[in-house]
């Protein structure tokens, strides 16, 4: 009943705010607002009319993208390059702790790169924002994107229909993620979907439904199972649609729908035990580039006034792909008629990951990437290890849509062909740890100390509800990094690294449900704070241990 009146009363201000601003969007593309929505781990398959009819039903007055894929096979690099419009080789991003260069993005293709598209938009005026606590990660600094952390989606997006500003922001629905969690309305009877009295098939299930991540392996799943894990998986998208219905009725309600460009899409797919696994790069440990992980959805909504740039077109097959986002949005900001989405034009595409992402054992030394290519209907994923290729797999999508007959043995002149462009690519990649150690510069200062915490502590939902601010002594003018381990040594556990400049690192407002999904399944969290570049400037280990 709350939410109910809550929506109601959000509709009826915005609704308020466009008759009283109705003047400002008619001409000026230049000052159009921007919401670009990903949805997590969500394949191109699983978006029909049974599990997403009100994301189809307002498609039909959109651009809807049957041929896009993602450039790499976990969330931080297929964001960074929605954001930035780069590819995975340029990003430089595959593990914990990368992140942009600090002062220009890399050049592309032999040219000097310009400002980050969000910090050229902020300069001129627009409010660039995301409002989630986990985009304080590095993954996602210097991509010009600031993070409002703790504002709510529609209240926020209510409050800039007021100020008359023009505003982009990113959100990314998190809820179709690992664990598999949808409101009792939402839940199947996947039950009904496993053999009979199959107690074992039953405990499998609920896994993918407790556990943020199943590690390759972790899980001896059955094909038995795929029926119940996709049951599972889609009804976390048919509460998404729900969700997305009631923003398409506040975008149409409150004026954004005429003042606003907006892009709909998923970071990255999901397996669904095509290969055995249930997950992706950052959870199975076992990343890949097949089509399951990289086939996504793609939907955009131009303003009424605007549809004369794209006149004509609505359900486009030509293929595009992640990086080709932000130089089209840029495109239909600044009114140029060519925008790299339809441009409709076949190319080639390339993508690349790493076997672990955000999860890799070692983020500062990852020895093993795959990467792949498709060109005219063939697709080569080509591995490598210890900077050396080491296998191919070649696959025909138009006779071999699910990747499941591996051609390379027979077509060896392909495999050269599509292998080159790639090696290429791969060798000219840009590598951040390698450029981070070199300019590791920490001078004299002494090691730190914590502040807070100050020492091992347990650590409820309700203590850091509001925030957390981590804080130590040193030198204020220092950069500093942040090593932290998580989970208890079982399956679940992850390392990594986060910059901070200066002495403290100040972490927004998480909510009830992520607490419960991605904090309390790893059950404790070891830090410590030093200087890069220096082995005998660390702090002692603080300890801090989850409670329900």
């Amino acid at each position: 009943m709350y939410r109910r009146w809550f929506f109601a009363s959000l509709l009826g201000l915005a609704a308020m705010a466009a008759a009283a601003t109705a003047w400002w969007p008619g001409g000026d593309a230049r000052r159009l607002n921007v919401i670009l929505l990903t949805v997590e781990s969500t394949r191109a398959d699983m978006v029909r009319p049974d599990t997403a009819p009100n994301l189809l039903r307002a498609a039909e007055s959109g651009l809807h993208f049957r041929n896009h894929r993602a450039v790499s096979a976990w969330t931080a690099p297929n964001a960074v390059s929605l954001l930035t419009g780069l590819d995975a080789f340029a990003l430089g991003i595959h593990a914990a702790g990368d992140s942009l260069p600090r002062i220009a993005l890399p050049p592309v293709d032999g040219k000097a790169a310009e400002d980050p598209p969000l910090r050229k938009l902020s300069e001129r005026g627009w409010r660039v924002a995301g409002l989630q606590a986990f985009m304080l990660i590095d993954q996602f600094n210097n991509t010009g994107l600031t993070v409002e952390s703790g504002g709510e989606f529609l209240p926020w997006l209510a409050g800039r229909v007021v100020d008359r500003k023009p505003f982009f922001l990113w959100h990314h629905y998190l809820e179709t993620h690992l664990p598999y969690g949808p409101a009792l309305e939402f839940m199947p009877d996947w039950r009904a979907l496993l053999p009979p009295g199959d107690t074992a098939a039953r405990q499998r299930i609920e896994t993918i439904m407790r556990q943020p991540a199943v590690p390759a392996g972790s899980v001896a799943f059955k094909p038995t199972d795929r029926d119940a894990v996709v049951a599972v998986h889609e009804a976390t998208l048919r509460q998404f649609d729900a969700w997305f219905g009631r923003f398409w009725d506040f975008f149409q309600a409150s004026g954004l729908r005429d003042t606003t460009i907006l892009v709909v899409t998923a970071d990255h797919g999901e397996e669904h035990l095509e290969r055995g696994d249930v997950g992706h790069a950052s959870t199975t440990h076992r990343g890949h580039l097949y089509e399951e992980i990289v086939r996504l959805p793609l939907f955009v909504w131009l303003p009424p006034d605007e549809k004369r740039l794209e006149r004509g077109l609505r359900s486009i097959q030509a293929p595009t792909q992640h990086s080709d986002v932000m130089p089209s949005i840029m495109a239909w900001l600044e009114q140029r008629r060519s925008a790299p989405l339809t441009r409709l034009a076949e190319k080639p595409w390339q993508a690349i990951t790493s076997l672990a992402g955000f999860a890799e054992p070692d983020p500062l030394h990852v020895r093993e990437f795959v990467a792949a290519r498709l060109e005219a209907g063939w697709k080569l994923h080509r591995r490598y290890r210890d900077e050396k290729p080491v296998e191919n797999r070649l696959y025909h999508l138009a006779t071999d849509p699910g990747e499941t007959t591996d051609r390379a043995a027979e077509r060896p002149d392909l495999v050269e062909k599509l292998a080159k462009p790639l090696d290429a690519a791969f060798a000219n990649r840009r590598q951040v740890r390698r450029e981070a150690e070199a300019a590791a510069l920490s001078g004299n200062a002494a090691a730190p100390a914590w502040i807070f915490p100050a020492g091992n502590r347990a650590v409820r939902f309700a203590d850091i509800r509001d925030g957390i601010t981590l804080r130590w002594s040193g030198d204020p003018a220092a950069r500093y990094v942040i090593e932290y381990q998580a989970g208890e040594g079982g399956a679940l556990r992850l390392q990594g690294r986060l910059e901070a400049q200066g002495l403290e690192k100040a972490f927004g407002r998480i909510d009830a449900t992520y607490w419960r999904d991605y904090v309390l399944p790893y059950g404790r969290l070891r830090m410590r704070v030093g200087l890069p570049g220096r082995d005998d400037a660390w702090s002692e280990w603080v300890e801090v241990r989850a409670l329900p």
